[in-house]
């Protein structure tokens, strides 16, 4: 049995290894790392469906990229996002905040979005193994603590924002900002594992 993780996630691949015991495994990323916009996007619908579509296009091109040789049982891709809400009420959603103006982006959506209030981290995960073919989005609830501008300040100043989903990283220095977590941990760390353990087992990659 082989499987193939298509992704660029150091925290995906830690996630799978976990669980994987004497799978073969391969990590091949995406050739390219671009994320569909969620700009002019409104509600829940219209975010589950552009999600669902970033990590089609993801899948497709690691299945382009396996070498002839290789035939993995199974392929797994997925992606993550963040979806806060302002004072206003309005959705919005965050992904990785952008390269050249990270810090300004990370500062403001603490301030803005994440300060003493509740977001959700949505991760969706396609899973295809033959003709057998999974895919879900799974959904959990964040509530930061009251945030003062000298803790944003300090947790922007560690650099762990960079190319991580809503701007922080819930297994690293961000998990003390952390007052409650409602759903699964894992999928705020990027892989949402009983779910995804599930799938395998239901396949057969994994034996119970």
């Amino acid at each position: 049995m082989s499987v193939v993780l298509g992704s660029r996630s150091p925290r995906r691949c830690e996630l799978l290894l976990s669980v994987l015991g004497d799978v073969d495994f391969q990590i091949i990323p995406p050739v390219s790392d671009d994320e569909a916009g969620f700009d002019g996007l409104r509600g829940a619908e219209q975010f589950e469906t552009r999600l669902r579509e970033i990590v089609a296009v993801k899948h497709a091109d690691v299945s382009e990229q396996l070498p002839e040789p290789l035939t993995p049982d199974v392929v797994i891709c997925a992606d993550t996002i963040v979806v806060a809400w302002s004072d206003d009420q309005k959705a919005t959603v965050l992904g990785k905040p952008p390269v050249d103006l990270w810090q300004q982006t990370v500062w403001r959506w603490f301030r803005e979005y994440y300060s003493g209030r509740y977001h959700e981290v949505w991760t969706c995960f396609r899973i295809t193994m033959g003709d057998q073919f999974r895919e879900s989005i799974v959904k959990t609830k964040v509530l930061f603590c009251t945030l003062d501008d000298w803790l944003i300040d300090w947790y922007v100043s560690t650099d762990e924002s960079i190319g991580k989903a809503g701007g922080y990283g819930i297994q690293g220095r961000a998990s003390m900002l952390v007052e409650a977590v409602n759903g699964s941990f894992t999928n705020v760390v990027g892989l949402p594992m009983m779910e995804v353990t599930q799938t395998l087992r239901d396949f057969g990659v994994l034996k119970e």
